[in-house]
């Protein structure tokens, strides 16, 4: 994550909470329209087109492409850039370790599971 969006976040910053729910409705949901988005977070969509746009100027969000419509203009739809982020998970147990890693989407990406390892009540079991 970039920095300028987690210190608006932590600073409590309106925009930054509402960024924080757009991505919480895209994993979710998965992609969708901004019209879409607008209703689902009870947000104007002139409000939900600004920040889904600073979401893509940070490379957190993507658009995907378009949505088919019977008529009319067609409205683009937008998801999450699984690249963006990855999370590592560690099940941690008494004679092996597991490792996960999933990207921003929450797709498992990698694991290496059933790691051979001791649990001790030392620092040093740590040092392997």
């Amino acid at each position: 994550m970039t920095l300028k969006f987690i210190q608006e976040i932590n600073s409590g910053f309106k925009n930054a909470f509402l960024k924080r729910e757009i991505i919480c409705c895209y994993i979710n949901n998965g992609e969708c329209t901004l019209a879409d988005l607008g209703r689902e977070m009870g947000v104007s969509v002139p409000t939900v087109t600004k920040l889904v746009t600073e979401l893509m100027d940070d490379g957190f969000v993507l658009e995907l492409g378009k949505q088919e419509t019977s008529g009319g203009r067609r409205p683009s739809i937008y998801g999450l850039n699984a690249n963006s982020g990855y999370f590592v998970g560690v099940d941690m147990r008494q004679f092996h370790i597991n490792i996960g890693v999933i990207n921003f989407k929450g797709e498992l990406v990698d694991s290496q599971m059933n790691i051979p390892f001791q649990m001790g009540r030392t620092h040093e079991s740590f040092d392997n």
